[in-house]
């Protein structure tokens, strides 16, 4: 190579060099990490800076915590891919109780100043510890422990982090150290709390009454579920612990377990001011809202799917999310669906993931938004989020209505009677059937026969019938007379139902001794002369489609009037229909609960129910999805198959048994193939079915009727958790005092009251 051209080449080469190491490297970061947020006084705990792809050649300049102490204590260096992580490990700790900031740590580089968070520590007295022992042969070992709170009076419904602190002496004569701390049975009154358990190592240590003690956290979330004073433990905890003895040296030389006590701790919760707005429902911390939709351009008709996060602090698992602002209805709202957390919230901060479906019903330029009211402890009042609006484009055009606007369309009653549903279906209820169908194979075989003879018969009725009503007119001059041949007309066809007052009529004037002749008046000739009409085979054909024409026009136009009308004619000739037409008229009076109540009694006689419920609010059934479409048979034909699969598997085991010859090989093919079929359908369906309440039969459901928030516990003013209640399909598992705790689709649950839950299979 030319002497020329080394020297460029070779800064070229330099430049990649260092482009691909830094690009290796990564962006440098600062972050650090407090082990214990509650400590007693001369308790130390461990704060660890963490800089990620920095070189540092000293540890970073400590800031002034004053009156913390921060002491210098140990420095670990990662090389994880390429990546440079290093932490540097201090002890803080403080002298007085109280509340104090940690500031952030500062570090220059070639990026700039790169800066940790805050953080706050609270210090509590050391008298708030209760001194125990553990008993190892003739010596006890004490330990201290004890359990701080971030507030002593929280509000209703916040949340806040809780540490339950053990301190396990490490002096002679036995050595111990935490191997396994299990979780503490902690009694809660009137409390929601996660699990309290803890890792291995110490969190720090303690010198106090001429003892190191070693420091091990137990972390949990507690939130209060009534006001008043309450109370969080006491608590035992079942620890596994390793021993050595002065003078054996090294860990492991055995294990020692026992039952480590935790005291309890007061607090007295305050109830929420009373000015809370309309969109509240339960959330207390500090909160920020993200809403996200998945696509910006919809067909009409097409749902569209709203990411909602909720980030911050407090109850952030026990709220139903934001609500979209649409007080026009130009979107068909369905459940807003909270994503599993995936674990136990160990903190109070954290984000909550929703999703819900919605779907315009008219075109919109704008998304409207989301809005989410909460409780702010720290400043003591209410506050209100609400997502900016967000264009989107709906191609397509709406379909054209069909018929008036505001017309109730009735269902005909088809006579079909109400089926009882509360029995336990099983194949029995199809084998009846066998019975009506040779029946009607006989009823054809007869009607086959009988064809020619009613063909040519088929006028002849009609002829006579007409020739016997001129009969009876032409003795109309005369009562007596009439009557004898209308009594007669009606004898000859086997009729009097429906015709006792003619009879009536002719033994009062027929029967009487010297009867007088009186002529018939007109009326009540044509009276009677129209009643015998009515055995006209011709005539009852006409009557037949004219009551299926009529009876669609049967009900009063307005709906209240029509509801009434319903009622009336259900308790007289119940049909299927008929609650049909009652949740179109509750629907038409603006009552959601109602209409959703018998739209669903209409479902489960077999009706299609899908138009009544569409624009009724509440928590409708799931539709399935995933391994949820084994629901599309119900669950008890999955039994069935399953022993249907026992069956042959019985049948099986007999053909091996007792069955020789040519018939035997297909004979255990087909019932080999029946029981594996059987039992692995069966079985596999059983174990597979969604166990959610939207896929139970909707006997065994209920529907929420009445404008009723669901609280946290059966009292009222207690935690409001859901408002938008009313149409909600829901299962109903114990009742108390006039309240029932019911299970949404979803699985959210929650107590309501008794009166506006109504089962859909009335008793």
């Amino acid at each position: 190579m030319p002497s020329s051209l080394k020297l460029p080449f070779l800064a070229l080469c330099l430049f990649l060099g260092g482009f691909l190491n830094a690009s290796a490297q990564g962006t440098p970061a600062i972050d650090s990490s407090l082990e214990s947020s509650m400590v007693v006084v001369g308790e130390q705990t461990a704060l660890t800076v963490w800089l990620e792809n920095i070189t540092v050649l000293d540890w970073p300049d400590s800031p002034k915590a004053a009156p913390l102490a921060l002491k210098r204590e140990a420095q670990r260096r990662f090389n994880i891919n390429g990546r440079i992580r290093e932490g540097f490990r201090y002890m803080v700790s403080a002298f007085e109780p109280g509340i104090y900031s940690i500031p952030p740590f500062e570090i220059r580089t070639s990026n700039g100043i790169l800066r940790s968070r805050a953080h706050i520590l609270r210090v509590f007295p050391i008298s708030d510890l209760e001194t125990q022992g553990i008993k190892i042969g003739t010596s006890v070992t004490p330990y201290l422990t004890g359990i701080f709170l971030e507030k002593p009076t929280p509000y209703l419904g916040e949340t806040q982090d809780v540490e339950a602190k053990l301190y396990v002496s490490h002096a002679s004569p036995d050595l111990l150290r935490l191997s396994d701390g299990n979780v503490i049975q902690m009694a809660k009154d009137g409390l929601a709390a996660w699990r309290f358990t803890t890792k291995t190592g110490a969190t720090g240590y303690l010198d106090y009454d001429g003892h190191r003690f070693h420091v091990y956290t137990y972390r949990s979330s507690i939130n209060a579920l009534q006001e008043g004073p309450l109370s969080l433990g006491p608590g035992d905890a079942d620890a596994i612990f390793q021993r050595r003895i002065v003078g054996r040296g090294g860990f492991g030389t055995g294990s020692h377990t026992a039952k480590i006590h935790f005291p309890k701790v007061e607090l007295n919760v305050r109830p929420l001011p009373d000015d809370a707005p309309p969109e509240f429902q339960g959330a207390v911390g500090s909160f920020a809202m993200e809403v996200r939709p998945l696509g910006r351009e919809i067909e009409f008709g097409n749902p569209l799917t709203i990411e909602v996060t909720v980030t911050g602090s407090g109850n952030i698992d026990q709220f139903p999310g934001p609500e979209l602002v649409d007080p026009e209805k130009q979107w068909k709202q369905f459940d807003m669906i909270a994503k599993p957390s995936g674990g136990e919230r160990r903190s109070s901060s954290g984000s909550a993931e929703y999703s819900q479906v919605i779907r315009p019903t008219i075109k919109v330029p704008t998304l409207p938004p989301y809005r989410f009211a909460y409780f702010d402890p720290l400043l003591e009042s209410y506050r209100t989020l609400e997502s900016p609006v967000i264009p989107i484009t709906i191609t397509g055009e709406p379909p054209a209505a069909n018929g008036g606007a505001g017309e109730l369309v009735f269902l005909t009653p088809s006579g079909r009677v109400l089926k009882s549903l509360t029995a336990r279906p099983g194949i029995s209820m199809w084998l009846w059937q066998v019975i009506p169908a040779v029946l009607v194979i006989a009823l054809l075989a007869v009607g086959f026969r009988r064809h020619l003879l009613a063909r040519r018969m088929s006028a002849q009725p009609s002829r006579e019938f007409q020739q016997d009503l001129k009969k009876v007119e032409s003795q109309a001059a005369d009562r007596v007379s009439f009557y004898r041949e209308a009594t007669r007309f009606l004898t000859e066809r086997r009729t009097i139902e429906g015709f006792e007052d003619v009879f009536k009529t002719r033994d009062e004037i027929c029967f009487r001794q010297d009867p007088v002749p009186e002529p018939v008046e007109k009326g009540e000739k044509k009276r009677v002369i129209d009643l015998l009409k009515t055995l006209s085979p011709l005539w009852l054909v006409a009557l037949f489609f004219g009551i299926q024409l009529q009876s669609v026009e049967a009900l009063s136009a307005d709906p209240a009037k029509a509801k009434a009308e319903t009622l009336l004619l259900l308790e007289q000739e119940p049909a299927p229909e008929h609650f049909h037409n009652l949740a179109l008229c509750e629907k038409a009076l603006d009552n959601p609960g109602p209409a959703a109540l018998w739209a669903y009694r209409f479902q489960l006689h077999g009706g299609d129910s899908s138009d009544l419920m569409d624009g009724l609010p509440g928590i409708p059934a799931r539709e399935p999805k995933g391994t949820e479409w084994v629901s599309l048979i119900p669950k008890w034909a999955y039994f069935q198959i399953a022993i249907a699969g026992v069956w042959a598997t019985l049948i099986l085991f007999l053909v091996l048994k007792l069955v020789y010859g040519k018939l035997r090989r297909p004979c255990l093919l087909v019932a080999s193939s029946l029981a594996g079929l059987g039992i692995l359908i069966g079985v596999g369906g059983w174990y597979l079915y969604p166990r959610g309440i939207s896929f139970q039969p909707l006997q065994t459901l209920s529907v929420i009727t009445g404008d009723t928030p669901m609280r946290s516990q059966p009292l009222e003013g207690e935690n409001t958790m859901r408002e938008d209640l009313a149409g909600s399909l829901c299962k109903v598992t114990k009742t108390r005092a006039g309240w029932a705790y019911v299970i949404l689709p979803g699985g959210f649950s929650g107590w309501i009251r008794s009166e506006s839950v109504d089962p859909i299979l009335e008793s």
